[in-house]
Formats: structure tokens, C-alpha cells, sequence
């Protein structure tokens, strides 16, 4: 698992397209633990940002490293606000992820259906689950595969309440111990209740990384008050 003696160490890192950078030569040093939420407007880089840490894309310039611990792309799990289904039951669903299956395996399985709030549904077409179950079915798989880091991109953006509060939990008690969490939100109130520190991006450039605390209470930069006040969404 990762641990707080892992450190992600961010220099330099860009990225463009069509001539247009999405994110500027940023330097971050992050710890290999806890709940990192970065927060910023639409279309501020967030997603970019998760995407480079993720491997799915590919910096322009800069790097990501890992240090004091083994962390390869294969450890890492990336679940998007769009749950991406496979045409198949729950429980093969999860099943589907694993190189081996296995007794343990398939108790696991079932055991974070059931954390999950789906272990009466294992046996039905995924397809026909309600978006929040579909939610949790990705995040409930992303996790079967044992992943060092676990990427989320606004996976409660579009769902229900229920299943909002459901994956929360979820977070906050099985996993945050365990694995290292970066999660996109646009939610002021879940980044308070899910962040351990912040990393607040405006126009492609981070401009405050903090612990959560201090962040909330004391920002400091103008368009960071601006944003935990409303006026920049």
C-alpha cells in the first residue's frame, strides 16, 4: 500500500494541446497518504491534472516520480463521473478485473458489493442498475484490484444522494487508511468533509496547495476566497 513515507514528487509538469497549455509547469511535493482533493472551477485543469497522475495521458514536459515506495501504473486505479459498464452481471463485473480469480477473490468481491449497498443486486444485468449503483459498482471494482493510488475524477457528481453518502463513507473508513486518494470535486462541502489538503488549480496553474484546514480558513489567494465564497464556479 502506499504509505506517508511515499512521497509524489511533481517538477515541471505541462501539458498542451493544439498549442494551447491546459496546465503549467507545475511543482508539487504530495504525500503518499490521506484524501488529496483538488478543487478549482470548470475547466480549470483539474481533470487534466488527474489524467497525467493516472498515465492515461502523457505530460508535454516535466515528470511524476515516486519515492520510497514501489508504485507502478498498474497500481494505480482511475474511476471517472461517467461509471463505465461492462455488459455483464454485478458480481462478473467485478470479476471481469482480475487476472486471477480466486476463492478469496470472489469473498472479496461479494464483501465490497456488499459495502457498497449492492449485495442483493450481484446477480443482475449491471446495465439496469440506477447511475449511483453503477457508481459504486466502479468504485467497488477499481478496489478489487488492489490499487496503490486511487484516482477519482467527480464520482459522485451526477448520482443520488444516497449513493453520494454511501461512497463517502466508504472513503473516509475502508479506504483512506489504506491507499493514497486524489479526488476531483466541485462540491465546497465534500471537499471539507473528504479533504486531508488541497490543491486548488485557476487558469492551469496550481496557486495554493495547503492542508485542508488551512485552506478553508485561511486561503491565501484572492481567487481561492473567491471560490470557496461562490463567485468563481
Amino acid at each position: 500500500m502506499a504509505s506517508e513515507d511515499t512521497q509524489i514528487r511533481i517538477n515541471g509538469l505541462s501539458f498542451d494541446i493544439e498549442g494551447k497549455t491546459l496546465l503549467h509547469n507545475t511543482n508539487l511535493s504530495l504525500n503518499g497518504d490521506g484524501i488529496t482533493v483538488f478543487l478549482g472551477a470548470n475547466g480549470a485543469g483539474k481533470t487534466i491534472f488527474l489524467k497525467l497522475l493516472t498515465g492515461l495521458l502523457t505530460p508535454c514536459s516535466g515528470s511524476i516520480t515516486f519515492e520510497g515506495g514501489n508504485i507502478s501504473i498498474k497500481t494505480r486505479a482511475f474511476v471517472s463521473q461517467e461509471p463505465v459498464i461492462l455488459r455483464r452481471t454485478v458480481l462478473k463485473n467485478m470479476l471481469f478485473v482480475l487476472e486471477k480469480i480466486t476463492s478469496e477473490k470472489s469473498t472479496l468481491a461479494k464483501e465490497l458489493l456488499s459495502l457498497m449497498g449492492l449485495d442483493t443486486k450481484e446477480h443482475q444485468n449491471a446495465l439496469t442498475l440506477s447511475a449511483g449503483e453503477k457508481q459504486r459498482l466502479c468504485l467497488a471494482r477499481a478496489i478489487i484490484t488492489d490499487p496503490e493510488i486511487l484516482l477519482l475524477d467527480e464520482p459522485t457528481a451526477n448520482i443520488e444522494p444516497n449513493s453520494t453518502t454511501l461512497i463517502e463513507k466508504y472513503l473516509i473508513q475502508k479506504v483512506r487508511s489504506s491507499r493514497k486518494i486524489f479526488f476531483v470535486t466541485h462540491d465546497i462541502n465534500q471537499a471539507r468533509r473528504l479533504a486531508d489538503e488541497i490543491v486548488f488549480i485557476h487558469t492551469g496553474r496550481v496557486i495554493e496547495h495547503s492542508s485542508a484546514k488551512n485552506f478553508f480558513e485561511n486561503p491565501k489567494t484572492r481567487e481561492a476566497r473567491k471560490y470557496i465564497s461562490g463567485k468563481i464556479n
